[in-house]
């Protein structure tokens, strides 16, 4: 692995990475902790534990906004914060954006029902495929994708794009990613408690690659990385791709080896898979 500096235009700004992620992981897990207390002790808690779940994923943003307030000052947080407003991109990267975790679950799933699994019922949903992006608009906001982006592609990218050439930076931001979701498994109120872990972590790898794709080639747009991140939490629901809503593994399986497929072409041939950026 060589270093890629060439490849970096933001520095992490002066913010120690090992503090950055001492800071998140230790704000999330802290703010989780109740709920793990309480499912260990079968009790419940007077607020809802989805006011838990939600507090704790802003921890990665808000620490990202905090330490660069702190170590680089207004003007470097102000571009940060700037990056979430970078919209004028090809309209490709947002059909991609939005529409490409959907093709890819949609493929699982077809490959699940031509090895014998049972055909989702989509028909009683069919209605409400006019509040999906009501949907994506929610989980942007307070499903992940604000309250974390600003932290993994915001500081730990860059930081680890300053040491490691791709595609490893991305599959070691994959591990930390998945790391620090750990806690949310054995809560089960939480999106990931049904989930078998190593399906979760062999995900996000290929994940982070696709998604530091989307990054650059969008012109380094938070925007696209969260609407990205939206909208793999959101279709995952409605394709019913989850063991719990299909009563398999399999769609799911299918979808992280699907996923590897294309990120892995997209690591091997970069130029030749981005579409160029738009000038407007």
């Amino acid at each position: 692995m060589q270093p890629a500096h060439s490849r970096t235009s933001h520095s992490v700004n002066g913010i120690p990475l090992p503090l950055y992620l001492l800071v998140s992981f230790g704000g999330a897990w802290l703010i989780w902790l109740p709920l793990l207390i309480a499912e260990y002790l079968r009790f419940s808690l007077p607020v809802p534990s989805v006011v838990f779940i939600t507090l704790g994923s802003f921890a990665p943003s808000v620490v990202a906004l905090l330490l660069t307030w702190r170590y680089a000052g207004g003007t470097e947080l102000r571009q940060l914060l700037a990056r979430a407003l970078v919209w004028r991109v090809s309209p490709i990267w947002y059909l991609l954006a939005i529409f490409g975790p959907a093709m890819v679950m949609l493929l699982a799933m077809g490959g699940h029902i031509v090895l014998g699994g049972t055909v989702p019922d989509y028909v009683p949903f069919g209605p409400r495929w006019l509040i999906v992006a009501v949907n994506i608009v929610l989980v942007f906001f307070i499903g992940g994708p604000l309250g974390e982006e600003f932290g993994w592609r915001g500081v730990v990218l860059p930081a680890l794009e300053a040491r490691f050439s791709p595609p490893w930076e991305s599959l070691i931001l994959g591990i930390i990613w998945t790391v620090w979701h750990l806690p949310l498994f054995f809560i089960s109120a939480s999106a990931q408690h049904s989930l078998p872990f190593w399906l979760f972590a062999l995900l996000t790898m290929p994940l982070c690659i696709l998604i530091t794709w989307v990054y650059h080639g969008s012109g380094e747009s938070l925007l696209l990385v969260m609407l990205f991140h939206a909208a793999v939490n959101t279709w995952s629901g409605v394709l019913k791709i989850s063991p719990e809503a299909a009563g398999s593994t399999r769609p799911l399986a299918l979808a992280v080896l699907l996923t590897w497929v294309v990120a892995l072409l997209i690591a091997g041939g970069r130029k030749r898979f981005t579409p160029k950026r738009s000038l407007l």
